[in-house]
């Protein structure tokens, strides 16, 4: 697959992605007042919150491109090799959702989703107390060991603990150079 086909792939993804969100916020908008997965529609009540922890979603629709399932085992992969103390202890949960699965519709319109992502989700007191998107993912892909690396940055950022120091993509030029340079 050539460059050109494959950024064509991505966009029409978006376009599709950007169509679904928009159908679920005209059909059932969120409740004011009341934070993803705190309570509300039906599909939330299923959803049994953390009492305190942060939970890594992967967040995707019915359609699943090799990227998108390389996302997800990568983030997978990174939490679980960077993160098992907390996973055993109920610290940090790894949840793969699909926001197309009747119930999980609140998802796409919660976390602002136009795209397969990963979003860290941070629990206090049984109640979301705040989210954050990892769209850099899609940037990172190619590159297994950075993008290992960048999720468990985040993760760490996140829950309060120093990263280590690894370039990211808004920070490190090597992002912005062109195939041919």
């Amino acid at each position: 697959m050539t460059l050109k086909e494959a950024t064509a792939n991505s966009l029409l993804m978006f376009v599709a992605a950007t169509c679904v969100v928009l159908i679920v916020k005209a059909i059932s908008p969120p409740p004011h007042g009341i934070p993803p997965a705190a309570g509300g529609a039906s599909g939330k009540a299923a959803e049994a919150a953390m009492q305190d922890g942060v939970r890594v979603y992967y967040i995707h629709g019915n359609f699943r491109c090799s990227t998108c399932r390389s996302i997800e085992e990568y983030a997978k992969e990174a939490v679980e090799n960077g993160f098992s103390e907390e996973l055993s202890a109920g610290k940090v949960e790894w949840r793969a959702v699909n926001f197309q699965t009747p119930g999980n519709e609140h998802h796409a319109v919660d976390y602002e989703i136009v795209a397969p992502s990963v979003v860290l989700a941070r629990f206090e007191g049984g109640r979301q107390a705040e989210w954050k998107a990892l769209p850099e993912v899609w940037e990172l892909v190619g590159d297994k060991n950075a993008y290992v690396e960048f999720v468990q940055n985040s993760l760490r950022e996140f829950m309060g603990a120093a990263p280590s120091q690894v370039p990211t993509p808004a920070t490190s030029p090597e992002f912005f150079l062109s195939p041919t340079e």
